[in-house]
């Protein structure tokens, strides 16, 4: 177990990034382990664990078989897939909703003849803007809700909007599905047992709780680690180890950054008022990806509101731009290697789209 986690460690190529990144940072500026926010590592390594559990017990498979059951046409499997997705990366993150969904609604497809692109590429942006809707739904808002010390009431006082938008916008989108008829008789039956269920709930109410400073954030680890390892000691090793250091690379990095006085003059310039500082952290996003953009630009500004706007809708553009995009892309080639290319031309054509779609109703008219 500790071998595998070592080899996804080394191999991560997002973690090689930052750490190159890191070490050519160290040769200009010292760094300052007081930039790591230790916090947001925390809960982020607890989330990880419920992601893991409800993985282990085959909740989101579940839910996703018996959607199928429910469906005639193919614009209702990719309606119900989709909002599926929506949903679930409120509560389990984008990055597990697309692991898990992509490559079932592929396998699902090919048995059925469905199309491939756009449906996979709908459920990719409702990932994204489900996440975002949720102080759990995503590392960037685990990391601004921390990091600004939000309350739950605040939080959804900011993303109502964009759940609003958001929906609106896949409902617009599902009507380019076709709509033929289909059979889901064989559908096979997957059962999940209760107490998995009310478990996961009171693990998540548990981070939310401690995410918010209700509780401690290390009774609420050390709880789930009790649980976690008492139904399925696994979930240890698919915990995403790479992912929490290359935030702790993310944290030295901003940290060294913020030190050259010629990149904070900058930044400072691009982040004068909340339209630009909508647009810079959106812009960056498309480059840097949403993530690091955070916890960049953060360290700048105190608009909490113009940064959670931008590194959400940020997350739809380039492939870069958000985690889930790319490992979207790597369910495609992997499974549809010769849909490859032609996924990336219409996955830019229609996130790019959307994006400014999105931009300019939250810069007129929000």
């Amino acid at each position: 177990m500790i071998r595998n986690i070592w080899l996804n460690i080394v191999k991560d190529r997002v973690l090689q990034v930052v750490s190159i990144i890191w070490l050519a940072l160290l040769f200009l500026k010292p760094m300052n382990i007081a930039d790591i926010d230790v916090n947001t590592i925390v809960l982020l390594f607890n989330l990880m664990l419920i992601i893991a559990l409800i993985k282990r017990v085959g909740m989101l498979d579940y839910i996703s078989e018996a959607i199928i059951k429910r469906v005639k046409t193919t614009r209702q499997v990719v309606m119900w897939m989709t909002m599926v997705s929506f949903i679930s990366s409120m509560l389990v993150t984008n990055d597990v909703a697309i692991i898990t969904l992509v490559p079932l609604y592929i396998m699902v497809a090919k048995k059925y003849e469905l199309p491939f692109i756009y449906p996979i590429i709908l459920i990719t942006i409702a990932a994204n803007l489900g996440s975002a809707v949720t102080p759990i739904g995503n590392p960037q808002n685990v990391f601004l809700v921390e990091y600004y010390k939000i309350s739950l009431k605040q939080f959804f006082g900011h993303s109502l909007w964009l759940l609003i938008l958001g929906l609106i916008t896949i409902t617009v989108l599902l009507m380019f599905c076709s709509n033929k008829e289909i059979d889901t008789s064989a559908v096979k039956n997957i059962s999940i047992k209760n107490r998995y269920l009310l478990i996961v709930s009171a693990l998540l109410i548990l981070v939310l709780l401690a995410q918010f400073s209700i509780i401690s954030i290390w009774l609420d680890l050390l709880i789930t680690l009790l649980l976690v390892e008492t139904i399925n000691y696994k979930c240890i090793a698919d915990v995403d180890y790479s992912l929490l250091l290359s935030f702790v690379g993310f944290f030295l990095i901003v940290g060294m950054i913020s030190r050259f006085t010629w990149i904070v003059n900058m930044i400072n310039h691009f982040t004068g008022n909340s339209i630009a500082t909508y647009l810079t952290s959106m812009g960056s996003s498309e480059v840097i990806s949403n993530v690091p953009t955070a916890v960049l630009i953060s360290k700048f500004s105190g608009n909490f509101s113009a940064i959670y706007a931008g590194v959400s809708i940020g997350g739809l553009g380039t492939l870069v731009a958000s985690l889930a995009n790319l490992l979207a892309y790597k369910q495609v080639s992997l499974n549809l290697p010769e849909y490859s290319n032609k996924f990336i031309k219409y996955f830019l054509l229609i996130n790019v789209i959307v994006l400014v779609l999105l931009s300019m109703v939250k810069i007129f008219f929000i």
